[in-house]
């Protein structure tokens, strides 16, 4: 029963921020104690008021716990704040549940059964692998005897049934439903599309003047880009990375050359902390202080050893992928396209998806979301089309090509119309059904009987 009451607060508690929601308690032990709340015909026990409460506090809990905060479930204020969520979530849920009836929008389609049937299908699997993953990975059940297994440890775990899944997905296909229809007649006027996009470039260009790497970021995220900042070219790369042995093997170097390093600190500092005038030690600080030399002594060289095998490693490293790099070379001085030999050689995944396989890397001389090998080589080139020397990195080795300059200023509105007036239009729907479901729940008059809970 607890998780259908945790599944219910939660979807309805979203009701105003056009969430999908469960429209329905259901409690087969309806507990027949003092009304509290009567609102669209309906009366929600004391009872079911404190499972409600229970399943608030509990979610409460869940999300201080996220940040290490403490929650108090005794404290008078929690349990107050509490008991008004619940009620608020409660009496949205039977005022939502009357005008889905009124307005004949609580049946499905059978299209819409279908989507919800999918839905949950994907929804369960979800949850059966996980746990199938977690508990099961080195089991010998298989079959009908695993699937058995599994369902009986997700009860135990309480996650929601198929079943209540079903619930909550043809709920919340009601709610939509419910949400389009209070909507349907919200539009975006090309005055407000202005005034959204003046907005949006004024805080990209305050956004990219406090910090130009963000451009970056942005286009690399698939973001709506409203200002290009100023200094910014488009790059591709062939990146040849090491071998995994060859990556394996520096980087234990350098985890060694941490530690040691890590030790080689301590050991300074100890040896600070004992004073400069080693005439006035006594024996056991004299034999701490010889101690705490040999170390440092000790600890340098070795640092310095693998310093220098690091170094080795590198140079090993580089010189394994060099005849993969020799090759490319020739085929780019045969005149083989650029983009052609980056699918076949490159190791950059980075180069293998959009928008970054279409238009390249966004790189300026301020950049930090590049190594510095990279962006150097990449802001050296001078004409659009070049293409740099190879150039290593920790990575590997990159071959670099001037793809295009990217034009300072607004990019202009009718470039960003359909996402913007999506964005705007979401949030004006949003703004609509929020007064709209505040309006329904002013009409309902709920009789709320709060002092009965004490």
């Amino acid at each position: 029963m607890r998780k259908r009451v945790i599944l219910a607060f939660m979807l309805v508690f979203a009701l105003v921020a056009a969430s999908s929601c469960s429209l329905i308690i259901k409690d087969e032990e309806v507990d027949k104690q003092t009304p509290i709340i009567e609102v669209a015909g309906r009366t929600f026990t004391k009872a079911e008021v404190n499972e409600q409460v229970e399943a608030v506090m509990d979610y409460e809990e869940y999300m201080y716990s996220m940040y290490g905060i403490s929650y108090d479930r005794t404290d008078a204020s929690t349990i107050s704040m509490a008991q008004d969520s619940a009620i608020d979530a409660m009496v949205q849920q039977a005022v939502l549940e009357k005008k889905a009836a009124d307005l004949g929008l609580d049946a499905l389609s059978d299209e819409e059964k279908a989507e919800v049937e999918e839905s949950v299908d994907s929804t369960y699997t979800l949850y059966s692998d996980s746990v199938k993953s977690a508990y099961f990975a080195d089991t010998e059940l298989e079959g009908e005897e695993l699937d058995a297994a599994v369902e009986a440890k997700m009860a135990e775990l309480a996650y929601p049934t198929r079943e209540e899944l079903v619930e909550s997905e043809t709920n919340a296909k009601v709610l939509e439903k419910v949400r389009d229809e209070a909507v349907k007649d919200v539009t975006v006027s090309e005055e407000e599309l202005q005034e959204a996009y003046n907005t949006h470039v004024e805080s990209a260009m305050t956004t990219y003047g406090n910090s130009p790497s963000s451009y970056g970021t942005d286009v690399q995220n698939g973001a709506t880009i409203y200002y290009v900042p100023a200094g910014y070219r488009y790059v591709k790369h062939i990146l040849i990375e090491f071998t995994d042995e060859d990556s394996q093997a520096i980087s234990d170097l350098e985890s060694q050359i941490s530690q040691k390093q890590t030790e080689l600190s301590t050991a300074e500092t100890s040896l600070a902390d004992l004073g400069e005038d080693a005439s006035a030690d006594d024996e056991a600080t004299a034999q701490n202080r010889a101690t705490l030399s040999e170390t440092v002594e000790a600890r340098t060289a070795e640092i310095a050893d693998l310093e220098s095998q690091l170094e080795d490693a590198k140079e090993a490293a580089y010189a394994a992928i060099q005849p993969t790099v020799d090759e490319v070379e020739e085929k780019l001085a045969a005149g083989e396209d650029f983009d052609a030999l980056m699918e076949q050689y490159g190791q950059d995944p980075g180069m293998q998806t959009s928008p970054a396989k279409e238009n390249g890397y966004p790189v300026s001389a301020d950049s930090t979301n590049w190594v510095t090998e990279f962006r150097d080589a990449a802001m050296a080139l001078e004409n659009v089309g070049d293409v740099s020397e190879p150039v290593r990195s920790e990575y590997g080795i990159h071959i670099i090509k001037y793809v295009s300059d990217a034009v300072e200023g607004e990019v202009g509105l009718d470039a960003v119309r359909d996402a913007l007036e999506t964005v705007v239009l979401t949030q004006k729907q949003d703004e609509a059904y929020t007064a709209a479901v505040d309006a329904w729940v002013a009409e309902a008059d709920a009789k709320i009987y709060k002092d009965r809970l004490n």
